[in-house]
């Protein structure tokens, strides 16, 4: 079944894209108040133990999107043939080499992004930002590892960029089916458009300023990365390096020597800034098409 094809109305196009996020929502949610409950009937501190009650929240959604992503896949809808398309394309080299770049991508612009917020006062006035950050590394660095930088990146790119993303491609991606150049054009703007709505929506739903800023240009890197290698793998491991280099920067000191006074800031910041500019263009290189639609890069 093709989605675009089949469901014709807005309405219903629209709804078959906001859905899976509303049953994110509402099994998260109910997952985290069962939860703390429980914690609360030992004895726990449920605040301080946020982090591992969110940790077993996330494991208990994810067979929920999984649903959703896997049906996805299964379907021959245009996303998911030109996703196929694109990982097919890709040698085991360079599947293992987009792999490491994503990775190392996330993390610069991850670390970059969060060095320019600093650098504003958004933090210091959204208390949204400062009651989620609290939450965020509470809990110990066991289920900040486990939780934040493993399974709640998997979680939220099977919704984000593999649910969502993919929906919205095939709400915007006309048929082109002679492959056409005008075709081709329309199918890229239909691309990018559906990339920046995956991403407000991704921004929006993180309900603070600061993180909008973030998850909003991260979610554009991410939709990017899972365009480049035709697979989520791209998206999950850029959003691994993003929050492990934040729960890094928190629980150790390995990047102390940025926090050296403000002069030693902001140059830390404009070379995160170059370093992650160096991975965008270097994944870019190592995926780009020749002209007889064989890649330059070796495989």
């Amino acid at each position: 079944m093709n989605l675009k094809n089949t469901q014709n109305s807005p309405i219903l196009k629209s709804w078959n894209v906001i859905y899976p996020i509303f049953i994110y929502f509402v099994v998260s949610n109910l997952a985290m108040s069962l939860f703390a409950m429980l914690a609360s009937f030992l004895g726990a501190d449920a605040q301080k133990q946020y982090m591992a009650l969110q940790t077993a929240t996330v494991a208990v959604t994810i067979p929920f999107i999984a649903s959703y992503f896997n049906k996805d896949r299964k379907e021959p809808t245009v996303f998911w043939e030109h996703m196929g398309i694109e990982f097919e394309k890709k040698g085991a080299g360079r599947k293992a080499a987009n792999g490491v770049l994503m990775f190392l991508a996330g993390a610069v612009a991850g670390m970059a992004l969060n060095n320019i917020l600093a650098l504003t006062t958004l933090e210091e006035i959204s208390e949204g930002y400062q009651e989620t950050a609290g939450y965020f590394f509470a809990g110990g660095i066991l289920f900040e590892l486990l939780g934040a930088c493993l399974l709640t990146p998997f979680l939220e790119e099977m919704l984000y960029r593999g649910v969502v993303y993919g929906r919205l491609c095939d709400m915007m991606i006309l048929d082109n089916e002679e492959k056409t150049e005008d075709g081709k054009k329309r199918e890229r703007v239909g691309r990018i458009t559906a990339a920046v709505f995956s991403a407000l929506l991704f921004g929006v739903l993180h309900m603070n300023i600061v993180q909008f800023i973030y998850a909003g240009v991260l979610g554009m890197l991410l939709a990017w990365c899972m365009e480049k290698t035709g697979h989520l793998y791209g998206a999950f491991l850029a959003h691994m390096g993003a929050n492990l280099v934040s729960v890094l920067r928190v629980e150790t000191k390995l990047f102390a020597w940025m926090e050296q006074g403000q002069p030693a800031f902001v140059k830390a910041t404009l070379a995160l800034v170059v370093l992650s500019v160096a991975c965008i263009a270097a994944i870019q290189l190592l995926n780009r098409e020749g002209k007889k639609g064989k890649t330059a890069a070796i495989e």
